[in-house]
Formats: structure tokens, C-alpha cells, sequence
């Protein structure tokens, strides 16, 4: 009580000055028509200049609440995606797609080696597990290579020692994938037979002849090809930007261990 008393005091004169005012603007207010609209508009000012920051600072904490709220509606949007687009390409035999999906966000991302590896958030106790594709919100991303408890690593799209099975999306022409060590928004695709027509501009989607990735997920668009003998060597623009990645997606496929015994 004694700090309070002391506080009163010590600002006396402050607060007469204050008490008098607020009794002269009463009056005014009350008063005249000119001083209560004019007392009514500085009053909306001082409440708005008040409630913007309070306002701005609420939204700021509402923004990590609103983003998950987002990556859960689009974990779910890419995971019906993906199942859409398998079952159209079984659209008569009625299977379902056997692919699930653990959403993880990116930690590290290198881009400056010719081997570029990234590391995600999430490991062997999130059921990630050695050589599962990996995919962003656009196409690939790459394989996973390594994993510990709660983090993997994958091998990026831009090493050089991957190849990823693609074909052209209008002609189902199959090809290899590979990146030659240059731009990181460009990689190769060989092997394509120029029988096949292709034009600048063309869509370039996984093969689906492997565990990796399903059949039908983007890749990019054919920006230059020539003829090489036989076969077409066609320089692709991804559409995912590596340079720049933050939430992707790793596909668990239910039947990996059960194909790949096939093939040992």
C-alpha cells in the first residue's frame, strides 16, 4: 500500500492534469454536437492504433497453429492424389494404390557438390526406411539413403550417381534420369527412341518400373532435345525447386520387400 500511496505522490500533478481534462472533454462531448464528433473520431483512431499491434501480435501466434492446420489438409490433399493417380492407370483392374505417406520437413539441404545429399526430420521411428522415394509438393525429390532413429538421409535428384526410371507422359516412352552435374533446375533423360514424337514443352512424369515412385508423378517439362544416333538425349526443367525445399513426402510401399525378392 505504502509504493501505491508513494506512486499517487510522486504523479499528483499528472493526475490532476489528467482528471481535468477528461472533465473538460466530458463536457464537450456532452455539450456540443462539433466536439463530440470530432472526440468520437480521435477515439476510433486511438482504439485502432491500440488494437493493431495487440491485433498483429496475436496473429503472430496463431501462424505456427494455422501452418500445421495447413500441412495436415495438404498431407491429406497429396495423399488422395496419389492414390487417385495410381488407381488411373489400373482404372480397369481396380486396385488400390499401395502407397502411404510420412510427411517430413527438410533440415538440411545441399546443392553446391556434384553428390548432393539432404537430411529430413524424420527416421526408423517414424517408419522411414532405406530406399523409399521421396517427393515434394510439385514432383521428386529423391531416394533415401540412410536413416537413424529420427533422421534419414536421401539421396537428392541432383547426384550423379542416381537414376530414376521417367517416361513421356504422352507416349508412355520409358528412359533413364539422371542429372550431369550442372544447373540444379535441369536434369538428362536418355534412352527414349526416336520413334517416339516429342516436342519442347512436353510433360516428363515417373515410369512406375520400380519400388521408388509410383507411376505418373511429375518430374518437368522437356526444354531441349537432340537426336543422339538411335536415341533422343532430352534436357529436362524439374518442376520442384531444390533450391528451396521445406515440407516433403516419403512413400512407403507396402509390397517394396515382397517385389524386390522377385528381382534377387
Amino acid at each position: 500500500m505504502q509504493w501505491l500511496l508513494s506512486f499517487i505522490l510522486r504523479y499528483k500533478n499528472l493526475f490532476l492534469y489528467l482528471f481535468f481534462v477528461s472533465i473538460i472533454l466530458s463536457f464537450s462531448y456532452f455539450q456540443s454536437e462539433y466536439h463530440k464528433s470530432k472526440i468520437y473520431k480521435a477515439s476510433i483512431i486511438a482504439s485502432g492504433l491500440a488494437s493493431e499491434p495487440l491485433k498483429n501480435l496475436t496473429s503472430y501466434f496463431r501462424l505456427k497453429k494455422i501452418n500445421a492446420k495447413l500441412l495436415e489438409e495438404n498431407f491429406h490433399l497429396k495423399s488422395l492424389l496419389i492414390d487417385e493417380n495410381y488407381k488411373s492407370n489400373y482404372e480397369y483392374e481396380k486396385i488400390d494404390s499401395p502407397y502411404s505417406l510420412i510427411l517430413g520437413n527438410v533440415i538440411k539441404n545441399n546443392i553446391s557438390s556434384n553428390r548432393n545429399i539432404i537430411i529430413i526430420n524424420k527416421g526408423g521411428s517414424d517408419m522411414v526406411e532405406k530406399e523409399m522415394g521421396v517427393i515434394g509438393s510439385d514432383g521428386i525429390i529423391g531416394i533415401v539413403n540412410q536413416t537413424t532413429e529420427n533422421f534419414s538421409s536421401v539421396l537428392s535428384i541432383l547426384h550423379k550417381d542416381i537414376k530414376i526410371n521417367a517416361k513421356h507422359k504422352k507416349t508412355n516412352a520409358f528412359g533413364s534420369l539422371f542429372w550431369e552435374g550442372n544447373d540444379p533446375d535441369k536434369v538428362t533423360l536418355s534412352d527414349i527412341s526416336i520413334i517416339n514424337k516429342i516436342n519442347v514443352g512436353d510433360t516428363i512424369v515417373t515410369g512406375g518400373m520400380s519400388s521408388y515412385f509410383p507411376e505418373g508423378i511429375p518430374i518437368g517439362k522437356i526444354v531441349e532435345f537432340k537426336n543422339n544416333g538411335r536415341y533422343y538425349l532430352i534436357n529436362v526443367k524439374l518442376i520442384n525447386n531444390m533450391t528451396n525445399l521445406n515440407n516433403v513426402y516419403f512413400l512407403k510401399n507396402k509390397y517394396k520387400s515382397e517385389i524386390e525378392s522377385l528381382y534377387k
